[in-house]
């Protein structure tokens, strides 16, 4: 029988949305979609993002782009120049500028992110990515990290930013959460073309099992960064 890398594709997302473990159902999101999330929880998902995750995407990207075949050299360099230098988005700016254009406007200092030990969750959740792009089957990287974290980003971010519209205008303007908006736009189509990525290079059982585990792992511990929100104050 022919392997369907959509059907695959889809399986994993369906089964990830029944479990309740996706990113838009993450509580910093629901609070805030509601008007209920704080100033210091808003930094403080902030800061476990930066740890477990946005600090490491170029340097994770830059490692994986060697490991990969010729041909999808340039989608990777292309999402670095977006992290790096806004280059997509024509911002001006990489993805961290507008982290901390984010947590300024919600009054912390840089220090509050850059000085904090990465707690358990977000080191898990970036030594994972690392592993992915340094040690493990190239093709996992699709899976764990493109599939799992980025196209799941927008439908959180979409929330979050309906939420700063309604409830946060007296301290957030729009440039201030542009990080959220700026992901919304670039990352839509990430994930978009995997189930052909599938069909392509998961050309035997054991890889498909590897995607597969690669998938549910990058998710989950993405989600228990994104929930470990510990007190954070300025």
């Amino acid at each position: 029988m022919t392997f369907d890398g959509e059907a695959f594709v889809d399986e994993m997302r369906e089964e990830l949305q029944a479990s309740g473990r996706t990113l838009d159902q993450a509580d910093w999101v629901k609070r805030t979609e509601q008007g209920e999330a704080t100033k210091e929880d808003l930094v403080a998902w902030a800061r476990q993002h930066y740890h477990g995750v946005t600090y490491h995407t170029r340097r994770v990207l830059s490692a994986w782009v060697v490991r990969v075949p010729y041909e999808m050299t340039d989608g990777i360099i292309d999402n670095i120049a977006e992290e790096v230098l806004g280059t997509t988005s024509k911002s001006g700016f990489g993805h961290l500028h507008w982290l901390f254009e984010f947590t300024r406007a919600l009054g912390a200092p840089d220090e509050v992110i850059t000085d904090a030990t990465p707690n358990v969750d977000a080191m898990a959740c970036s030594s994972f990515l690392y592993r992915l792009a340094l040690q493990e089957p190239w093709h996992e990287v699709m899976f764990g990290g493109v599939l799992a974290i980025e196209n799941q980003i927008p439908p959180a971010y979409i929330k979050a930013v309906a939420g700063f519209k309604a409830h946060y205008a007296d301290i957030l303007q729009p440039d201030d959460y542009a990080f959220h908006t700026i992901h919304i736009t670039v990352d839509e189509d990430h994930g978009g073309h995997v189930g052909e990525f599938a069909e392509q290079h998961l050309d035997t059982d054991a890889k498909r099992r590897s995607a597969r585990a690669a998938y549910f792992t990058g998710a989950e511990l993405t989600r228990r960064c994104w929930d470990s929100m510990a007190e954070c104050a300025w």
